[in-house]
């Protein structure tokens, strides 16, 4: 196809984007099925056999749709300069050898969430998913706490092998195809694979180092506050969710009940959103409820010719749900806004994709007395959640970094991987006693699927955190403008992230 004007240019752009988007819906359908049924073998068959034989074979065709769209760059319309510097550097960095060990990864991460997935454990007579023995972290009963939290290592301890010998696979395959571009180390590969050109790995650790100063002596201090208030020795990691007062928060007790508080809250926030809310709810692209056979986690997933996205998440009824729907509906209203953009205009830099869903988080709390009708319940709701985000910081430090070792040491063993990731954990500490439970801090990242699913998607939601609260702020000051700015996320990647 011969391109000879920006009409001529933007006439492909939008042929290519038709046929993008009908092989995206149908991936998208398939890994949806295959995490809402993770203990149906079928339905991981079924994404296995499109990526060997659709993905993987479609990827030589977009790399040429790539090039012909840099060859032509002089014909792209103003202001989408940073969009072709992302595809030249997708461009730069594709070879055909690393295409069958993309699918290979992607095949293998997948396990993660049918491992995980299917954990289940004896409690009190009972059988219960990892995420449903969470709720009883925030048990007043001590013993409750600890008994729980004991059963969710014992539930992850279960597959720790089977998880080591999944990760070692994973970290071969990465490390391989960072050799295959030139790089000595994963990291460096994907730093730039990621394009991020604002920003070195070097000033990652910078901002390590800043929470680590900054932040963690703070967090110690308010841990303080949270022994005293408990009337305990020392705070142990079961008594860092519970109530100091002992209240236990139920912000909804039926999904049905969850989706409508939702739809009221967003209604109050922005009519817009609601009525995209409502859409979702139509055509049934909500999955909330934790159940057995779910993959863990949470997610929101464009559907470009459904024409609204999908969320997936493992609601159980506690105030984390509240955060995690509106932090997912902060993404689904980014889907929205970028569905009439061309295919190639619509990633977004995962630092301004999070920044939209953590800002969401944020000033959706202003109408959280939807769950919570007593004003006590929700000055605590809004409390835990601002504290939550600086609570976060360190979490969010030590899997970055974690990373950062893992692939910059690529020959390392499972032992000499749990000791480092212990040494993190005692860098970024905010207060929490372990003793006596080195293996649990030592294979606490067991727990982290975004380190065996998505490597190196992490740091953008410290990044974005920072951002968020800054939005939160001036949405306190000026609702009506932040709310009108909130939708340049449209813009795609026109934007930077340092726009």
């Amino acid at each position: 196809l011969w391109i000879s004007s920006p009409e001529e240019f933007r006439s492909f752009i939008n042929r290519v984007t038709d046929f993008f988007d009908q092989i995206e819906e149908e991936h998208a359908w398939l890994y949806i099925k295959m995490t809402v049924n993770a203990d149906k073998e079928e339905y991981a068959k079924a994404y296995e056999e499109f990526q060997k034989e659709i993905v993987a074979k479609l990827k030589p065709y977009e790399q040429r749709i790539k090039e012909k769209i840099v060859e032509n760059e002089h014909f792209a319309p103003r202001g989408y300069e940073h969009m072709i510097k992302v595809i030249k550097n997708d461009v730069e960095l594709f070879r055909e050898e690393n295409v069958p060990l993309q699918v290979k990864e992607s095949i293998l991460s997948r396990n993660y969430g049918t491992i995980v997935g299917n954990i289940e454990v004896d409690f009190k007579g009972e059988k219960k998913t990892l995420q449903q023995l969470s709720v009883y972290l925030r048990d007043p009963d001590r013993s409750t706490r600890e008994l729980a939290w004991r059963k969710r290592y014992e539930g992850i301890w279960e597959v720790r092998d089977k998880l080591n010998k999944l990760f070692d696979e994973l970290k071969e395959i990465r490390h391989q195809q960072a050799l295959n571009v030139g790089f000595s180390n994963y990291r460096d590969y994907m730093h730039r694979l990621k394009s991020r050109f604002e920003y070195t790995p070097e000033d990652l650790y910078r901002f390590h180092e800043a929470v680590e100063k900054e932040v963690v002596p703070y967090l110690v201090e308010r841990t303080k506050v949270r022994q005293k208030k408990l009337g305990i020795e020392s705070v142990r990691p079961w008594d860092t969710a519970v109530d100091v007062d002992g209240k236990i928060l139920k912000p909804f007790s039926s999904v049905e009940e969850f989706m409508e508080k939702t739809e009221r809250a967003l209604k109050r926030l922005n009519s817009t959103f609601a009525e995209r809310f409502r859409l979702m709810r139509e055509k049934n692209l909500l999955d909330l409820e934790n159940r057995k056979g779910k993959a863990p986690g949470g997610y929101n997933h464009t559907l470009p010719k459904t024409g609204a996205p999908f969320i997936f998440m493992n609601a159980v009824g506690q105030p984390g749900d509240v955060r995690t729907i509106f932090h997912e509906l902060g993404h689904s209203m980014h889907s929205f806004e970028t569905l009439s953009l061309p295919v190639f205009y619509r990633p977004h830099r995962m630092e301004v994709a999070e920044l939209a869903s953590m800002s969401m988080e944020l000033i959706s709390m202003e109408y959280w007395d939807e769950f919570y009708t007593d004003p006590e319940d929700l000055k605590k709701a809004k409390i835990e959640e601002l504290e939550g985000t600086l609570y976060f910081l360190p979490w969010c430090m030590t899997v970055d970094a974690f990373q950062h070792w893992i692939y910059t040491n690529p020959d390392h063993t499972p032992k000499e991987r749990d000791e480092y990731f212990a040494y993190l954990m005692d860098r970024f500490n905010p207060g929490v006693n372990w003793s006596n439970l080195d293996e649990e801090k030592k294979t606490r990242w067991l727990f982290q699927l975004h380190i065996f699913e998505v490597p190196f998607y992490y740091i953008e939601y410290g990044i974005a955190q920072i951002g968020a609260l800054a939005i939160y702020r001036n949405y306190l000051e000026d609702s009506e403008r932040v709310l009108k700015n909130y939708t340049v996320i449209s813009e795609g990647r026109m934007l930077s992230s340092n726009r």
